[in-house]
């Protein structure tokens, strides 16, 4: 799912900002930028993020804020010594040198050092802690309002197929008597003109009900698209509902393999292609 949240950090001296993305991702990949001067940041806010988050790529920033970006000042001393090189090599090159301004200005601004020199991590993790804890909080509210979003579509896709299942069953009820009047018919083309109620014809009939009854299955999927329903009002049920939607595929798939109507074939391919879409929209859920 996506989101997006930042806060700020006031440090003496310096001003921080934290900022946290998230793009639609099946697992869990956490990505932490930060300042040099704080290599533990990495390890401590990858695993702040994962107490919060279960699913999506994640990349989080800790950056010096726009109130402090001109908290920097040029290295004088590494000017002079960057144009002291740079008019040994002009003269060992056989080229004039001609330093202008537009030269040291070049100069100045690649030798730009910070004026602020940031505090040890461990003495500000706490700060840090709870500035990552703020933009998290930002970033689970929008990813609550995209998550209610595609809450709202899964409801209606589940709906949608429970409409279709019916279908199904209905279709697959017709079956059997279908099956035995063109049986019937076939037996008279040939010239068996056999009742109903003779005993191989029953047997046939009940081994062809059996072969087609479609009602386990119907269960099975009404219960699953029932547990799934319910699933959609929790939190951090995204890989419950990846297992529930490989069972209502079983179930649609069987069904499948057991259609003897037309019209249950149709509902059951218009199934598949429901689930599949359901399918694409679990993969952003957490």
């Amino acid at each position: 799912m996506t989101g997006f949240g930042r806060t700020e950090i006031n440090l003496p001296g310096a001003r921080l900002s934290v900022e946290i993305a998230t793009v639609n991702q099946k697992n869990l990949q956490v990505s932490v930028f930060g300042p040099e001067a704080w290599p533990a940041l990495e390890s401590a806010a990858s695993g702040w993020i994962r107490t919060r988050l279960q699913r999506g790529k994640v990349t989080a920033r800790v950056t010096q804020a726009a109130a402090s970006a001109n908290t920097r000042q040029w290295d004088h001393e590494a000017v002079a010594a960057s144009l002291e090189e740079l008019s040994k090599l002009a003269t060992r090159c056989g080229v004039t040198l001609s330093a202008d301004g537009e030269l040291l200005l070049r100069l100045a601004e690649s030798s730009r050092r910070p004026s602020v020199v940031l505090p040890d991590f461990v003495e500000v993790e706490g700060l840090v802690r709870t500035a990552f804890e703020e933009a998290l909080g930002n970033l689970v509210t929008m990813r609550q309002a995209e998550g209610a979003a595609l809450s709202k579509d899964l409801n209606a896709r589940l709906a949608k197929m429970i409409i279709m299942v019916d279908g199904m069953e209905v279709a697959e009820k017709a079956a059997p008597l279908r099956h035995r009047d063109a049986m019937l018919k076939r037996l008279k083309d040939a010239g068996l003109d056999l009742d109903v109620s003779d005993e191989r014809v029953l047997k046939e009939l009940t081994l062809f009900a059996d072969r087609a009854d479609i009602t386990e299955e119907v269960v099975r999927l009404k219960s699953h698209n029932a547990q799934f329903s319910a699933e959609l009002q929790h939190p951090n049920s995204g890989r419950k509902l990846d297992f529930l939607i490989q069972e209502l595929l079983r179930e649609v798939n069987t069904i499948g393999s057991k259609a003897s109507e037309i019209a249950t074939t149709k509902l059951v391919l218009e199934a598949k292609t429901e689930i599949e879409r359901v399918r694409e929209q679990v993969q952003n859920l957490e």
